[in-house]
């Protein structure tokens, strides 16, 4: 004799839900060219860190008093939960980068991977080997995380929520 089975849903809610997971996975995935989007920890070591304001320029590389305190500055304002948002229209000039190099007011953050480092994000931000973060100066008030890629520098920069770890580090380690 055939017994009467209750329909099941609890099977198909599973096979639906890991549906989804994968579409929003694949989705973000291509779209991003990052098959890790979701990774939220930032965790390199820079070849080079240079902080330039008011035409100087100071150079920490791996190994030298301060480099360590800065790079872990670095890794805690570029992980996943710090990343704010994306502002695809900003760009850098020869003027503003000028300006970040050079001007009396301006304190710029720019750090150097080999290889290439990848900010895992659900926005669009390609492997750069270069990471401009500008403190003070043109463009600050927006907290961005500017990428160049051999020299090329990126059109839209990714927007911190918060960078006064990498503020503070580079207070301490400044003459």
């Amino acid at each position: 004799m055939l017994e009467e089975r209750a329909p099941r849903l609890r099977e198909p809610l599973i096979i639906l839900a890991l549906l989804a997971l994968g579409l929003v996975w694949g989705v973000n995935a291509l779209t991003n060219r990052d098959p890790l989007w979701f990774w939220p920890w930032f965790n390199r070591m820079a070849a080079e860190i240079r902080i330039t304001t008011a035409g100087r320029e100071y150079v920490f590389t791996p190994g030298t008093p301060g480099y360590e305190r800065l790079n872990e500055a670095l890794n805690q304002v570029l992980s996943g939960p710090n990343i704010e948002g994306y502002e695809p229209q900003i760009g850098l000039s020869e003027a503003t980068l000028s300006e970040y190099r050079q001007g009396v007011d301006a304190l710029t953050v720019w750090a150097r991977y080999d290889p290439p480092a990848q900010i895992h994000t659900a926005y669009f931000f390609p492997k750069a080997d270069l990471l401009i973060i500008p403190l003070k100066g043109p463009h600050a008030e927006l907290r961005p995380v500017f990428g160049a890629f051999r020299g090329v520098i990126r059109l839209g920069a990714l927007r911190l929520r918060d960078r006064q770890t990498l503020e503070k580090a580079v207070q301490e380690v400044l003459p």
